[in-house]
């Protein structure tokens, strides 16, 4: 939140400078836009540009959709959600409040608003998971408002979704790593190595520091459920490999340098070409950017299959697998099954063929 009420949501695009959106206040009209750079300052014009608006503005009453998201945004469990989570939603809300806003709850109340309500979601039709992150925007402040009295049901549960596409049973094989390191920087070799070795996702990837690395695991809080997720990971042959290579990596580099010109490892285990720690958006795009090169299709997200199966390889159990990564048991048995399973029984077929030829 801004000074003089003004609130400002910044929206990252790979590849691509930041845009910057101000409204009036959160959940008002848009105010200013600026593209990249830092976020807008809280000027003279704008505070008074937000004051007109507010002057014009027409309240809002507490018993409509506009007042129950206002509502929404001012209570303990907004406040406890993760500031991404927050950004996320209030794009939607204020979109929400712009076509649905002097609703009445008791319209709400009605199944049939629902056909409304997927009319409106399906202007994103040609991007289906903008169109469902709409709806479960939607549908956590209603979800909110019941939880507090102030709708007997959420009608939006069960509305179906536009991104339905399962990859749990994804992983990224050895020709997608094959590929991959053929055009690759050394910094983002690293990045997707240490991902398969470790199941993180990406935001958790760029804030790892050295300091959660043990002797035998990766103990440390995530940026999940705002830093109160614990975390335990052993740390396989893999990871202890990328770990050595990253370390070795910076002391070649820094040996090379004049001594005024050298520079500690980062805080954060992955970082970038100028040995500053990344920003998940930064990895991400050039990680597209190499899997683009490459030629292959499979997402960031994939290699937590892939260290699912190196867990299976060490002998891990398909719960405990599951407990690490927040999985399904069954998710992970299927991964076990298509690849690990289906790799043990090639390899033991092939030892017996080998032991009959030597008889």
């Amino acid at each position: 939140m801004m000074p003089a009420g003004l609130h400002i949501v910044s929206k990252r695009r790979p590849g691509k400078p930041v845009i910057h959106y101000v409204y009036a206040w959160r959940g008002g009209p848009q105010i200013a836009k600026k593209e990249g750079g830092t976020k807008p300052e809280p000027t003279a014009a704008l505070c008074d540009l937000a004051a007109e608006r507010r002057r014009q503005k027409a309240p809002i009453a507490t018993d409509t959709l506009g007042g129950l998201i206002d509502a929404y945004q001012a209570s303990a469990e907004w406040g406890r959600l993760a500031k991404k989570t927050q950004s996320n939603y209030d794009h939607w809300h204020h979109l929400i409040v712009k076509e649905f806003g002097r609703m009445p709850l008791a319209v709400l109340q009605d199944r049939r608003v629902l056909a409304d309500v997927l009319e409106w979601r399906d202007r994103w039709a040609d991007k289906p998971r903008s169109a469902d992150m709409a709806m479960q925007s939607f549908s956590v402040a209603l979800s909110w408002g019941v939880s507090r009295g102030k709708l007997p049901v959420n009608v939006l549960i069960g509305a179906t979704k536009l991104y339905d596409v399962d990859r749990s049973d994804i992983i990224w094989e050895p020709a997608h790593f094959e590929a991959f390191a053929k055009v690759a920087e050394p910094e983002v070799q690293e990045a997707v190595d240490l991902a398969a070795a470790t199941g993180l996702r990406r935001g958790d990837l760029v804030r790892l520091p050295w300091s959660a690395i043990g002797d035998h695991a990766i103990v440390w809080k995530t940026g999940k459920s705002r830093g109160r997720t614990l975390v335990t990971i052993p740390l396989l042959p893999e990871a202890r490999a990328v770990l050595a290579r990253i370390r070795a990596r910076h002391a070649a580099e820094m040996a090379r340098k004049v001594p005024s010109k050298r520079k500690p490892l980062p805080e954060t285990v992955l970082s970038n070409s100028r040995w500053r720690s990344w920003t998940a958006t930064g990895l991400g795009s050039q990680i597209t950017k190499t899997k683009n090169e490459a030629g292959i299709d499979v997402h960031l997200h994939d290699l937590r299959g892939t260290f699912a199966t190196r867990c299976m390889i060490a002998g891990l159990t398909d719960q405990e697998i599951a407990d690490m990564l927040g999985w399904a048991t069954k998710d992970v048995a299927a991964i076990r099954t298509k690849y690990v399973s289906a790799a043990r029984v090639v390899i033991a077929i092939g030892e017996r063929i080998a032991a009959a030829g030597k008889g």
